[in-house]
């Protein structure tokens, strides 16, 4: 309520309550104070997609899990792929087999050194068919990019998935931090270790902040401005995806 609006408020409640009649009170917000919105995410958070076309052979992760960096995740039906790495290190070894046997005829001067030349750029040839076969294989195991905890899992094993497919959604189990799309007047007075508070709506609880990071760019459209905070707090009980208000003094 500004200035004026609490005196002509005050000069009609005083006309009305000669008159016996009594306005309802008003509440106001605290001077200055400005709210926005916060979102509450991980540090580190990933959403694994399926590298390829395949069937889902077994779900290594449940919902929840807490798993370490490497530690599979979703395992896919690869029996295809395993027979073609199986065949692509046969190539190798015959293409050696044929490389070595040149060699000696040569040494009996037997084969002309173009002959040779060729056996050894068909073993190259046969070498990289089986390296391309073993990346292939390796994309059967999805694997966790990093130590947290499972927040999402999408598949079933039985399930057949295209390329890009969503599989499993993995948050870190480090600091948690806030996202905050914030006016941008408030670069004002706005600095990286600037103390904010939080009232986070799941917990009902406040919590102390300090600003992190701030956008190089303020949105045109909104004219807000990206920033980052990290919480004070660590141990609180807070979770990726709780939301809550920014509460900032005025400047």
């Amino acid at each position: 309520m500004m200035a004026s609006e609490r005196a002509a408020y005050a000069v009609l409640s005083a006309a009305l309550a000669l008159a016996g009649v009594a306005l309802p009170q008003v509440a106001c917000a605290r001077a200055g104070d400005i709210e926005v919105r916060l979102l509450v995410v991980a540090a580190q958070e990933s959403s694994i997609s399926a590298p390829a076309a395949a069937q889902v052979a077994q779900v290594e992760a449940s919902l929840g899990d807490s798993v370490r960096a490497g530690s599979a995740l979703v395992q896919f039906e690869c029996a295809e792929v395993r027979a073609r790495r199986e065949a692509a290190l046969a190539e190798v070894q015959s293409a050696r087999l044929q490389h070595e046997a040149k060699l000696r005829l040569q040494g009996l001067q037997s084969a002309a050194e173009i002959e040779v030349a060729l056996a050894a750029a068909a073993v190259d040839r046969a070498q990289a068919q089986a390296e391309v076969v073993a990346a292939q294989l390796a994309q059967c195991v999805v694997r966790a990019p990093f130590d947290g905890k499972v927040a999402r899992i999408h598949v079933k094993a039985g399930q057949s998935v295209t390329a890009g497919a969503p599989i499993v959604d993995v948050v870190g189990g480090g600091a948690l931090k806030a996202r905050i799309n914030a006016p941008s007047r408030w670069l004002a007075w706005l600095r990286p270790g600037q103390r904010l508070e939080a009232i986070i709506e799941e917990t009902g609880r406040r919590y102390a902040m300090r600003v992190s990071r701030i956008a190089g760019r303020v949105d045109a459209v909104s004219q807000t401005i990206e920033i980052e905070t990290s919480f004070d707090d660590t141990g609180s009980g807070l979770l990726p995806g709780m939301s809550g208000r920014v509460l900032a003094p005025g400047r």
